[in-house]
């Protein structure tokens, strides 16, 4: 199936003949703007791109299909939107309800007549084809290569943002457009909060650190995570590392289809709690990521999604030490027919630089 097909399926789901698109990731997805101009505007009959003129000759250059109108002193969007409508003869119109304030609904309602219906689309994006896992492959592999190239620089009294900076320029020479979200590269104490920021701290001796990290291709994302010791590695971390592994392993053994989100969670977690480290696991054991980051469906004790072939979602157990540091491990996972695959293959012996 593909996306338009997908996107067509919810659609009719809903009771819908229209949806109206105007998220960067859904845009991009289906019509390839990505950008937080413009809007894509699907119905049965066709798929519209509604941009203004500085995207408006890229746009007809980029879409295979569809079509493309111009946002102009003569017709704006809701004026294109209006007419698509009546021409269609659509009455019930769906939009993404977390992506549009209040006043901008306000607004549609009053300037094109439809029943705008609030949608949430959280799976939309969920199954990947074969030319997304493609750019997503390539964005593991320069953060794989990110990361080994940080293992022979990086030194103690270097700060956190010098490595921050190096790690980022390193993956553009490798083809990286950018970063896939801020890199976080926290050291000592800091490790101990899991979405730290880099910052002028000065690594030491006998620092863990934790980098997140990705990189982006064709605006598709890695995410990965990987700790390590500088200097000499110190206890309680030292064994903690082990839990942490020991319990992403057990849960990746276990993804394949069929199984849900939650169970996934559960697995990872039980040899964190067993290991007395339950409350210092604090956030859930991973995501889906494509276009953004952090996508929908998600492995958390709550998330009862059933994974499909074609997920990809991350696995990035953690233990955190208030005043002492943090240990994460995180890799980018394939679910497949029978079982899954390991995007990220940077290596998770303990290193100690």
């Amino acid at each position: 199936m593909n996306r338009m097909e997908r996107a067509r399926k919810q659609m009719r789901a809903d009771g819908l003949s229209a949806l109206l698109f105007t998220s960067r990731e859904n845009k991009f997805y289906l019509a390839g703007l990505y950008s937080g101009s413009g809007y894509i505007l699907l119905t049965e009959k066709d798929i519209y791109a509604i941009v203004d003129g500085r995207y408006y000759l890229a746009q007809k250059k980029r879409m295979t299909e569809g079509t493309v109108l111009l946002i102009d002193a003569d017709c704006t969007a809701a004026g294109h939107i209006r007419r698509i409508l009546q021409e269609e003869a659509i009455g019930r119109i769906g939009f993404e309800k977390d992506e549009v304030t209040v006043g901008v609904w306000e607004k549609w309602q009053r300037d094109i007549p439809a029943e705008w219906v609030p949608l949430s689309l959280p799976h939309l994006r969920s199954v990947k084809t074969c030319e997304e896992l493609s750019c997503i492959r390539r964005a593991c592999r320069i953060a794989d290569q990110g990361y080994e190239h940080i293992l022979g620089w990086i030194q103690a009294g270097m700060t956190e943002k010098q490595v921050e900076n190096e790690l980022l320029h390193y993956m553009k020479s490798l083809g990286a457009q950018k970063e896939s979200f801020d890199i976080i590269v926290a050291s000592g104490e800091n490790g101990a909060m899991p979405h730290a920021k880099a910052g002028e701290r000065i690594i030491c001796q006998g620092d863990f650190v934790t980098m997140d990290f990705g990189a982006r291709v064709g605006e598709y994302c890695s995410d990965i995570t990987r700790s390590f010791a500088v200097g000499e590695a110190r206890e309680p971390l030292a064994a903690v590392y082990g839990i942490v592994l020991k319990a992403q392993q057990k849960a990746i053994d276990s993804i394949r289809p069929g199984r849900r989100c939650q169970e996934i969670d559960q697995i990872a977690r039980e040899v964190i709690t067993s290991a007395g480290y339950g409350e210092n696991f604090s956030h859930n054991l991973g995501h889906s990521m494509g276009i953004a980051c952090h996508e929908d469906p998600r492995f958390g004790p709550k998330d009862d999604t059933i994974l499909e072939p074609g997920m990809v979602l991350t696995v990035e157990p953690g233990i955190y030490l208030e005043g002492i540091g943090g240990i994460r491990i995180e890799d980018d996972i394939l679910v497949t027919e029978n079982g899954c695959e390991v995007l990220t293959h940077a290596s998770k012996e303990l290193a100690v630089v």
